[in-house]
């Protein structure tokens, strides 16, 4: 690295000292464009960050959340200081997404690029929710500044949240109904419609304030999310509203699930029994016991739009070894859910209801909403997400047993414990996102998940992801900086992030 820079240095230094002449175009090749085209930076970036696999980009977060049990090689789920790489992130998607933003001028002279711009931020905005979730303070104001710092400082997680919630603002306020919008080649998410992207920009801002609701910041964040609520733009209210990535094999373009081995991840009983409503039983060390961590005793019909064998049982999660005949009879994800091309969401109408209900209990937050009613509301969105792609009949069926039955059921189990049924239900819906659904449980405490039996980390559900270790060798003291703001300051998956504190 040192050598590089040296380079670079002298470089740099050799241009500084010629004499400036100019060649005018004799260098200029007609064929090569001088300027980022700003729809395929913005298309690569959702891309990018929608079709993150392995371990660091998708499966450890659901290993963590509980909703998969790996089947033979567990090192993952019994909690392994595993080092990742957060670089993805920063390259692939948030470095593209900035130069969208920067871009003041259409290099196709379609017009403002206010809306392009917007979303680039937005996008950017729910990818360093993720980074920082994951990590704890990472690089942000030093960050995609290329040569310019190669070894950029890290910045700590209470100033890059509080960032975000006046970032997001902003984004959406500079959404313009004037300005020219991308196409659906561009955005794979809404096509260029405005009004869902400011509905996403509002819901987006209440997961982020309440991500602060017990920290230092509550009362910016509790303004933000009140703000929001009451802009014009409004929230995502049906599944229809959903950002959902919807793959292109054909373009090479996969679900991020499809990558894994099916045989090597199985649901977690620990989910099979909460949906199925069974029994908590003992919790014992036999992995037939009964799993269900959850106040939930009614059956719930989403387990048949998720499991491919809704009969039969899940894999108990964290053991090291499992007999093969239980290994083997475990129900694993449906093939609606982990094909190359079945549709993943991204963020949904469910989760915004539910973060609604959330306000109504913490500190009148919302007075808006009943917390009935938001968790009512939630329970059907999510039905009808989870059933998209089954028949007419099929969801008809489902959301009138989530109307009729399931959602009251709920409702009337939320008596005295609203908190507790808020984020069980938050945990299905969620489901087979494992990095949303594992800030929430780290930051609300529900469901009460158990740590992993055979754990080798001390049994501690991890806080977090451990830096790369690239991080430590080339920016050291950036890397300090962020240890620094860990409790206890060591790159530990045990460690707690700020807004755990």
């Amino acid at each position: 690295m040192k050598k590089i820079l040296i380079l670079l240095t002298i470089v740099a230094l050799g241009f500084s000292s010629c004499k400036r002449i100019d060649f005018g175009d004799i260098n200029r090749d007609p064929s090569t464009p001088t300027q980022g085209d700003i729809d395929g930076l913005m298309r690569g970036a959702m891309v990018s960050f929608t079709t993150g696999a392995g371990r660091v980009y998708y499966s450890n977060a659901t290993l963590y959340a509980q909703y998969q049990s790996q089947t033979i090689y567990t090192q993952e789920q019994r909690y392994v200081q595993y080092k990742g790489s957060f670089y993805s992130y920063y390259v692939n998607q948030l470095a593209p997404l900035n130069e969208v933003y920067n871009t003041m001028v259409d290099p196709k002279l379609r017009g403002d690029t206010d809306n392009m711009r917007a979303i680039a931020k937005l996008m950017s905005i729910l990818i360093m929710k993720r980074v920082t979730d994951t990590y704890g303070d990472v690089p942000y104001f030093d960050a995609l500044q290329g040569f310019g710092n190669l070894t950029p400082g890290y910045t700590s997680q209470k100033d890059i949240y509080l960032d975000l919630l006046a970032q997001a603002k902003a984004a959406r306020d500079l959404l313009n109904s004037s300005a020219f919008t991308p196409d659906a080649d561009t955005d794979i998410f809404y096509g260029g419609d405005i009004a869902k992207w400011g509905k996403f920009a509002n819901s987006l801002i209440l997961a982020l304030s309440l991500q602060l609701s017990n920290t230092s910041e509550a009362a910016t964040a509790k303004a933000a999310y009140q703000e929001a609520l009451g802009n014009s733009y409004g929230l995502m209210e049906s599944y229809e509203d959903d950002m959902v990535f919807r793959p292109d094999p054909r373009g090479k373009v996969f679900n991020p699930i499809s990558s894994s081995r099916p045989g090597d991840f199985k649901i977690t009983k620990e989910f099979v029994d909460a949906m199925k409503g069974n029994l908590p039983g003992v919790w014992g060390s036999g992995i037939t016991d009964a799993k269900n961590i959850t106040s939930n005793h009614t059956y719930d019909k989403r387990i048949e739009a998720i499991a491919d064998d809704a009969t039969a049982d899940g894999l108990a999660f964290g053991y090291q070894h499992y007999p093969k005949a239980i290994r083997k009879a475990a129900t694993a994800m449906t093939s609606k859910l982990n094909s190359e091309n079945a549709p993943f969401v991204i963020f949904s109408a469910a989760y915004t209801w539910f973060n609604r209900a959330e306000g109504v209990i913490t500190s009148g937050w919302n007075t808006s909403d009943t917390f009935d009613n938001a968790l009512t509301n939630g329970i059907i969105e999510s039905y009808k997400r989870f059933y998209d792609s089954y028949s007419p009949s099929d969801q008809t069926t489902a959301v009138n047993y989530a109307t009729t039955t399931y959602a009251p059921a709920r409702v009337a189990d939320a008596a005295g414990k609203q908190a507790q049924v808020l984020g069980e239900e938050k945990w299905f819906a969620l489901f087979p996102d494992g990095f949303a659904a594992w800030a929430e449980q780290r930051r609300t405490g529900w469901p009460a998940l158990h740590p992993a039996p055979d754990a080798v980390n001390g049994g501690v559900i991890p806080h977090r992801m451990l830096y790369p270790d690239n991080e430590r060798n080339v920016n050291p003291n950036g890397w300090a900086q962020g240890v620094q703001g860990l409790l206890p300051a060591e790159d530990l998956n045990t460690s707690k992030i700020w807004w755990e504190q």
